[in-house]
């Protein structure tokens, strides 16, 4: 009997120290970093570098391309919807969308999911996309970038103060074009100055209006619209021929050849967007994050002044952000 306790003792001691053992093994071994699938959608040619820079910030937050997240690219217009599916179904730990069209086919594709959804988009309020800037609500947010339009035409109006006839080509292929529009429409009007609205919808179409543009224009005001800013070389083309300035509120469009453009950076916004999809991968819920605001930047391009006989003031350039000469 005492034998037999003895022994059951024994056995306990051994399994208890073989258990330890096992447990101090485990914890010795290397943990298996978590991979990541992140979804990309951004289908405007002209909002490129908004994937670049949210790649290669990710990369700053320690998102490795090819050791510990994998990221799937849809670029095309038409494959929107199926590629959105395709990620939902895979599913993919996140969703990054560019453009308002990609951004309203990605929160109804992830209705009734867990996949958080960051966005760049011209203005989820309005669009229906988040309930408001302080409580996005749902499973998105991100950085709005509707707001430099009105600014825009300040700038111009300081920079030109003759201006009172506007020639606006625009094509409502996004959202973004009808808000844009109609934020010029208001501080024109509180201005006074004249907007001559041409609608295109083809390259063709853009070409044939910048043949009627009339004599009394000012400036040609380009918009958010990306049938418009995916041809700025025709556009420019007829604003240096014409001698009037070229102005924009896009992103970084001076580069291109515009005289003046106010707007977000591409890459920054891409920057913006990469340290909320951080938090969001950590587990932060998209209600706790509130949509950021891009900041917008002047940019001057004083070649294609000169090319039309244009003087930048020195009140603009002192205050510019950029200057191409």
């Amino acid at each position: 009997m005492e034998n037999n306790k003895k022994n059951y003792l024994i056995f306990l001691l051994i399994t208890a120290v073989l258990m330890a053992v096992l447990f101090v093994t485990a914890a010795c071994q290397p943990q298996k970093e978590k991979a990541y699938v992140i979804g990309i959608v951004n289908p405007n040619p002209g909002a490129k570098e908004i994937t670049n820079g949210f790649i290669s910030s990710m990369r700053e937050f320690g998102y490795i391309e090819g050791e510990n997240v994998t990221y799937i690219r849809s670029e095309k217009k038409k494959e929107i919807d199926s590629a959105i599916k395709e990620m939902v179904a895979k599913p993919v730990d996140l969703i990054l969308t560019v453009t308002t069209p990609a951004t309203r086919k990605a929160k109804q594709a992830t209705e009734g999911t867990d996949i958080p959804v960051v966005f760049a988009m011209h203005d989820p309020v309005a669009s229906g996309v988040v309930k408001s800037p302080a409580d996005p609500g749902g499973n998105l947010t991100g950085v709005q970038l509707r707001g430099s339009t009105p600014k825009t035409l300040e700038w111009l109006t300081v920079t030109a103060p003759g201006t009172k006839h506007l020639f606006v080509p625009v094509a409502y292929d996004t959202r973004a074009a009808r808000q844009s529009l109609n934020d010029l429409k208001k501080v024109s009007e509180k201005l006074g100055i004249q907007l001559t609205i041409a609608e295109v919808s083809s390259v063709e179409g853009l070409k044939e209006s910048l043949l009627s543009v009339p004599e009394s224009t000012d400036a040609i005001f380009i918009l958010h619209s990306i049938l418009v800013a995916s041809n700025l070389d025709i556009i420019i083309n007829t604003a240096t021929d014409r001698k009037v300035p070229l102005v924009s509120s896009g992103h970084e469009d001076y580069k291109k050849g515009v005289v003046l453009s106010y707007g977000h950076k591409n890459t920054r916004v891409g920057g913006q967007v990469s340290r909320l999809a951080d938090k969001l991968l950590k587990g932060v819920p998209s209600r706790r994050l509130p949509v950021e605001a891009a900041d917008y930047f002047l940019g001057i391009n004083l070649k294609t002044a000169q090319n039309i006989d244009m003087e930048i003031p020195d009140v603009v350039l002192k205050q510019a952000d950029n200057i191409v000469r």
